[in-house]
């Protein structure tokens, strides 16, 4: 796990949560370096829905975390 900071932004990289740690209100910015973020809005056992430009998207909580990278301060 690294922290980098992308876009003004220190996002934890390299690193894949465990499920009870993927929270509602959390804040992800895409792991490819785009100037966008997303906010989970759901959790449960399997997926996580989150919100962001594109709308409301359920993925696997793997899926997500290999798409997006976790926003810290």
């Amino acid at each position: 796990m690294r922290i980098e900071t992308v876009n003004g932004r220190k996002l934890v990289c390299g690193h894949i949560f465990p499920h009870s740690e993927l929270a509602v209100g959390q804040r992800w910015a895409p792991a490819d370096g785009g100037d966008y973020e997303v906010t989970i809005v759901e959790v449960n056992e399997d997926y996580v829905w989150h919100e962001s430009k594109f709308g409301k998207i359920r993925k696997d909580a793997f899926g997500f975390q290999v798409r997006y990278c976790k926003i810290v301060d």
